[in-house]
């Protein structure tokens, strides 16, 4: 299978688990094998015996391959029953309407569903009295009683040893684990689907979540991800960070944790990611979501964010440790605009959100509030089935193609708008958060008093109507690809050749283009710059070092002659405590300290890992004085 990083399949063992618990499950069913590698559909039905229960986890990323391999079963072992469940299963029969290979629904939570399920599936009961339920009986479609599932009482697939074969009998794949402290969340989200379950925040026993990251460390798990929508919530969650932490540093694993942080618990979430910091654990940092800027939206969607000031006292106390954060956006909310949006995306900046920021495509989720017919119709919500598109692949990696239904139509934000912002936001990722223009952005706002985004929206107009620039070739392609997407087109795959077959994310693309042609691009935004009426010495100093600040794999080194103290100018932004340029003049040596000196290794290590925002300029720098 070669070398690669695999997730164990923890939601299908939990269920496991949890049904073969029960005596009588046991009695009746012999377990075959998780199916969690995406292998050839015919291979994997050619190496089963006669089964006579196959059951689905789904979600987006695994939906439509599962329903290709139900429906091969089905083919060849009719008798068998199919099962599906997990969130990309609707809360009603339209599976079973539209998919015949189908023979049963879960609905909710599965652990007790699954064993009662087995159970009445082993002994011929009446599948009336299993909860939580859809099948068919002659033509109609049968839905059982709704029960909240309350207790977390059911064993941990990794400490009953459902995962030791897996890990065993490939020692050539690099795993990762999930880890779950707690299910639930106490907020209802329109837009989310975790939320709706009616059931109050459960936490594990303590003793259960130690045992497991034990068995993380002895089993030498690569990455953990945290199942917990706010990680953070309770302080028995520091006590949990801090057996992540003796874990790593006694076993060096898992060699990564990345959580789900609460959003409202700062002390905790400030606490927890000071520890993981301090042990290179979790290195994208804390998550500032806002989801929205705008109150319009933030009501729609039933949220509530702080105040911006008290953000931009967080993101200060985050900066002054060194601690890294990102914030999010979704992009087709309710009540958004194109200039609430771009506003928004620009507050982040005044904030000193300066770095990485996400915008995600708002996907409709069948389960979630704002998958109902009456919400859709009420805000005029259009939606395309959009290919999920895998970045930082090989495209021939998955010969089955994943959808997510995304929303791309409002009755405050049409089509085009909505293309016109996501172009915005890539380019304000690449030209800001990846910094290729961060450094003039930065001045112009603090010296000159240019709003970020009259900065963003004029630059955005100039590669408009300066169309022979390669970067405006660059800027309309990614046009372009968004509008597919918003028609629910055929998602072209964005690949930079010198990269190899890598497919990008579209900012990303714009990245490596600017970088491979530095010069060339330069000098394409110099008349951009020029018009802001800057002083020229000032324009020559910061025209010099945002170009030879840029990390790029042809240029580990430079020394520049400035005028003034650019370099400390932005790094006191950067802290939320800006200070007025000053004459300097000095030599100023930046060297990348982390050098890759390809393209290959610059795009993965660079502008992936590295979260190019965090990586984006050369970090060693040192000046010396000049008295000329």
């Amino acid at each position: 299978m070669g070398s690669r990083s695999v997730y164990l399949p923890y939601t299908a063992g939990v269920l496991a688990a949890a049904a073969f618990s029960d005596e009588t499950v046991r009695a009746h069913f012999t377990f075959k094998e998780f199916i969690f590698i995406r292998e050839e559909i015919d291979d994997v039905v050619a190496r089963m015996d006669k089964p006579s229960l196959a059951a689905f986890s789904n979600y987006c990323w695994n939906t439509e391959y599962n329903k290709r391999l139900a429906a091969a079963i089905k083919r060849k072992y009719p008798g068998c029953v199919v099962v599906f469940g997990g969130h990309n299963v609707p809360d009603d029969s339209s599976f079973l309407r539209d998919y015949s290979y189908i023979d049963i629904l879960c609905h909710g939570e599965g652990e007790r569903t699954a064993q009662k399920l087995m159970r009445a599936l082993a002994v011929g009961d009446p599948l009336d009295e299993v909860p939580n339920i859809s099948f068919r009986r002659g033509g109609d479609f049968v839905r059982t009683r709704t029960e909240a599932q309350c207790a977390l009482d059911f064993p941990s697939p990794y400490l009953e040893g459902w995962f030791d074969k897996i890990v065993d009998e490939n020692p050539e794949i690099s795993f990762n684990a999930i880890l779950e402290t707690s299910r639930g969340c106490p907020n209802k989200c329109a837009y989310c689907d975790w939320g709706v379950l009616n059931a109050k925040v459960r936490a594990f026993p303590f003793e259960r979540i130690q045992a497991e990251i034990r068995w993380f460390s002895a089993h030498k798990i690569a990455f953990v991800w945290g199942a917990d929508a706010n990680f953070g919530l309770y302080n028995r969650d520091l006590t949990i960070a801090d057996e992540l932490v003796r874990a790593k540093t006694e076993t060096g694993y898992p060699e990564r944790m990345r959580m789900n942080y609460a959003k409202d618990r700062f002390e905790n979430v400030f606490a927890i990611v000071k520890k993981f910091k301090e042990c290179d654990f979790d290195r994208l940092g804390a998550t500032l979501s806002f989801q929205s800027m705008s109150p319009i939206v933030l009501k729609n969607i039933g949220r509530t964010n702080r105040d911006l000031d008290f953000y931009k006292k967080l993101l200060t106390k985050y900066n002054s440790e060194g601690m890294k954060t990102y914030s999010e956006l979704i992009l087709g909310l309710p009540g958004e605009t194109y200039e609430s949006f771009t506003e928004g995306v620009c507050a982040l900046f005044d904030l000193g959100q300066h770095f990485v920021f996400e915008v995600y495509e708002c996907i409709l989720l069948p389960n979630s509030e704002m998958g109902k017919k009456a919400y859709r119709e009420k805000h005029g919500i259009k939606t395309v089935r959009s290919e999920m598109i895998r970045p930082h692949f090989n495209e021939t990696n998955f010969n089955i193609p994943e959808y997510n239904e995304i929303i791309v139509e409002t009755n405050t934000m049409s089509r085009e708008m909505w293309v016109a912002s996501m172009v915005f936001h890539y380019l304000a990722k690449a030209f800001h958060g990846n910094g290729l223009l961060r450094v003039f952005a930065l001045y112009l706002r603090h010296e000159m008093n240019v709003p970020y985004i009259d900065f963003y929206n004029k630059l955005t107009a100039y590669l408009a109507s300066e169309r022979s620039l390669f970067t405006s070739k660059v800027y309309y392609e990614i046009t372009r690809h968004q509008t597919e997407i918003s028609l629910g087109a055929y998602r072209k795959r964005l690949v930079f050749e010198p990269c190899g077959s890598m497919v990008w994310l579209d900012h990303e693309y714009l990245v490596l283009h600017a970088l491979s042609q530095t010069d060339s691009f330069f000098e394409e935004m110099r008349p951009f710059l020029r018009s802001f009426g800057i002083r020229d010495d000032v324009f020559d100093d910061l025209f010099d070092y945002q170009k030879n600040i840029l990390r790029r794999p042809d240029n580990a080194y430079a020394e520049i002659r400035l005028r003034y103290d650019v370099h400390s100018f932005l790094q006191h932004i950067y802290q939320n405590d800006p200070r007025p340029l000053m004459p300097k003049k000095h030599l100023l040596k930046l060297r990348d300290g982390n050098f890759q000196n390809n393209w290959a290794d610059f795009g993965k290590y660079v502008l992936w890992y590295g979260k190019m925002g965090w990586a984006s300029y050369k970090d060693e720098v040192a000046e010396e004085p000049l008295n000329d």
